[in-house]
């Protein structure tokens, strides 16, 4: 049995460039996460560094696991018992070439999964290496897996996840208008179809040409809205998760059970696998 947590959700504005500055926030959003019970706390795609850093990308990737500012986070994720999922580019060790990455620290300052962006987005595949796999992984707090933001354009990518257990998925992006009203009816319905917790963290502002906006959410494993910021102002929110509720054998979940009743012999065949 699962035991109910808070998760906190940042919706910041970017500081391109500025790596020192985002870790300071970082920090400091941490603190405060702590005082109010978190026990995890999400941030953007690509919050330490900014999106728009082609110019400077080699220069502000980190190698994993003990980049400067993983570390530092990895020290502070311990010292609070506080998990953190936050956006950088990080060295893919095969390739050498940056993944656009959400890292995954648990709450003793381990790093149980790094989340590579899959599927790329105008033109990124030109800056970072594809990621090759989407996979769950086990946590202090439950199972859970990561959208990068255009991975959860793809229903096939949360399905993914939660056939793979995942009963809890996140989703950091970095979206801009005039896609304002994709994503948070992309992730309320990821939820409501694979009946998991869905958390989704936005940036806000503008950063160059793209005006980033916000909508950062979390829904039930019905539907149900939880938490919905608006379009343009800094902040953050906090959520209770309780991933007994993803139980498909009890209450309202029970009647749909999408997982179990699929059929995948009449399905298209590259959905049968």
């Amino acid at each position: 049995m699962s035991t109910p947590f808070t998760a906190c959700v940042v919706q910041p504005t970017p500081l391109p460039y500025d790596k020192a500055g985002n870790l300071r926030r970082a920090l400091a959003w941490m603190e405060e996460a702590h005082a109010h019970g978190a026990s995890l706390i999400v941030f953007p795609e690509m919050f330490l560094t900014g999106y728009l850093i082609k110019d400077r990308l080699a220069e502000l990737t980190e190698d994993l696991p003990d980049g400067p500012s993983l570390a530092v986070l990895r020290e502070k994720a311990k010292a609070l018992s506080l998990a953190v999922v936050i956006g950088l580019p990080v060295k893919d060790p095969d390739s050498g070439r940056p993944w656009n990455a959400m890292v995954m620290i648990d709450r003793d300052g381990s790093i149980p999964h790094v989340a590579a962006k899959t599927h790329m987005f105008g033109g990124e595949e030109k800056m970072f290496a594809r990621g090759a796999s989407l996979k769950a992984f086990d946590t202090s707090f439950g199972r859970m897996g990561i959208l990068v933001c255009y991975d959860g354009e793809f229903p096939e990518t949360a399905r993914t996840l939660a056939l793979d257990g995942a009963k809890l998925l996140v989703m950091c992006a970095a979206n801009m208008t005039p896609y304002e009203d994709y994503h948070p009816v992309y992730m309320r319905a990821r939820a409501m179809e694979n009946c998991v917790y869905g958390l989704y963290c936005n940036y806000v502002g503008v950063e160059r040409r793209f005006h980033y906006c916000g909508q950062s959410g979390a829904w039930h494993p019905t539907g149900k809205i939880l938490a919905q910021m608006d379009t343009e102002t800094e902040s953050l929110f906090y959520v209770p998760v309780d991933l007994s509720e993803t139980d498909t054998s009890q209450g309202l979940l029970s009647q749909l059970d999408y997982l179990n009743r699929r059929r995948p012999e009449i399905y298209h065949p590259d959905l049968r696998k």
